[in-house]
């Protein structure tokens, strides 16, 4: 972790004081995050990609302060295979190990997405076409990568949604919300360390969150805060969550 926070901040430092563009591989949420900070600290522009929309694991990018990266620029391809269910049903730890057996690092490639007989994989420029070529299997299922021209649309990620009313927008009481909780539970399941916000380690109970916001808490799953709908009649604010399965 110390090497690549050391090459992140080169990356920032060159964009920032160079004016040179540098895109990184592959970062997970807290990374990116860092990321961000780092932008921030050395005066530079940061973007991130990671082949669509609401993607989790994203190609970053740190450029000259002001200037826009077109998502065509990023070297993210879309790789694509079908597989028979007939040799057996993947899973996402199936397609991780087998990825995970090139002797890649996980940096490599991005989301691994699998959309009923169709998989996904989203992989750095310079590493996809070594995918591609290697990857020919998963739990015994026959794969055959090849890369798209056009990324199709994900399919939404499964789930509930549901409304709640908090007295206010600090994690305690969202928390307490989306877990079902007292607040003081709530409260006590943040100070022991339990609660991550948008990925991170989070103790402090009274963080003020925005709409975006991801919850996750360990053992129980992650809850996305949605949307904030407005307040009641007693002063309590309705919000809209998103609970992942």
């Amino acid at each position: 972790m110390e090497d690549t926070q050391k090459a992140l901040e080169n990356a920032a430092k060159l964009a920032g004081e160079k004016g040179l563009t540098r895109f990184t591989r592959f970062l997970d949420p807290a990374e990116t995050e860092l990321c961000r900070h780092l932008a921030r600290q050395y005066d530079a522009g940061f973007s991130a990609w990671g082949g669509y929309d609401q993607a989790e694991r994203v190609v970053g990018c740190f450029s000259p302060a002001g200037e826009e990266m077109d998502t065509a620029q990023y070297p993210v391809v879309c790789l694509h295979s079908r597989y028979s269910p007939k040799f057996c049903s993947i899973t996402h730890r199936d397609l991780l190990g087998s990825f995970m057996a090139l002797g890649l690092t996980r940096s490599c490639a991005g989301d691994m997405i699998i959309a009923g007989t169709d998989i996904y994989l989203f992989a750095h420029a310079q590493t996809a076409d070594f995918i591609a070529q290697s990857m020919k299997s998963a739990c015994k299922a026959p794969l055959d990568f090849h890369a798209l021209t056009e990324t199709p649309q994900m399919p939404e990620p499964e789930g509930t949604r549901f409304s709640a009313v908090v007295s206010s927008l600090r994690l305690d009481a969202v928390l307490a919300a989306a877990y079902r909780l007292s607040r003081s539970e709530a409260a006590d399941s943040i100070r022991a360390g339990l609660v991550k916000v948008n990925h991170l380690a989070c103790d402090r109970v009274d963080l003020p969150l925005q709409e975006g916001a991801l919850l996750s808490m360990r053992g129980r799953g992650r809850v996305r805060l949605l949307s904030v709908d407005g307040t009641t009649r007693k002063h309590r604010i309705g919000i809209t969550m998103f609970r992942y399965e």
